[in-house]
């Protein structure tokens, strides 16, 4: 679940402890914690549907809006479809917690027998592919539009969004991309995969 870096200070203030998100299914699993930086989490307590129309002032406020008038323009603004004060958004309260992200650790490990164990899984990945090799394709992709948004990466590979956005998950868990508020770039060990296969 993605936040803006305004929020994100808000969220480790205390000041956020809830968003409203216009999905059509749920994303997020009460319990479940999902990345907020390097360093911190945030754990979903509740998640529930709610109409527009319910929304209170002290909701938008913990959602880190001076009112309910400014967050149903943020509402507006991500939903695929017209909102009216019956329509159903989700409404999930959350709690920050210290986590460090295993991630991170595997980003800056650019070391010789890192980088091979990585090129190796990568192997796999590509032959396991459905449509073929795509890992190198990703990372050079990458590296030469560093924090451009998937929709407008995902065309040049051929990629729905969505799946794109998928495959570039693989890749952040093996420490090879970082995400940002827009785009992707290159870690120190995707970086230094992708010398090796330029080799």
């Amino acid at each position: 679940m993605l936040f803006k870096e305004t929020f994100k200070a808000l969220i480790r203030d205390g000041a956020v402890t809830m968003t409203f998100r216009a999905w059509k299914a749920a994303k997020v699993v009460v319990g479940n914690s999902y990345r907020l930086g390097p360093d911190d989490a945030i754990v979903v307590k509740a998640v529930d549907e709610v109409t527009v129309g319910s929304i209170t002032a002290t909701q938008a406020r913990r959602s880190g809006f001076a009112n309910v008038d400014e967050l149903l323009l943020m509402l507006r603004r991500s939903a695929k479809s017209r909102l009216t004060s019956r329509s159903k958004v989700f409404r999930v309260a959350f709690r920050r917690e210290q986590q460090l992200d295993p991630r991170a650790e595997r980003r800056e490990d650019a070391s010789a027998s890192a980088i091979e164990e990585v090129e190796v899984r990568l192997e796999r990945m590509d032959r396991l592919s459905r449509r073929g090799p795509w890992t190198n394709d990703a990372l050079q992709l990458i590296a030469e539009h560093p924090k451009v948004t998937a929709s407008r990466l995902a065309p040049r590979m051929q990629r729905e969004t969505r799946a794109f956005k998928a495959d570039i998950r693989k890749l952040k868990e093996l420490g090879l991309t970082v995400s940002h508020e827009a785009g992707y770039s290159l870690s120190p060990r995707g970086k230094a995969l992708l010398r090796r296969l330029r080799r």
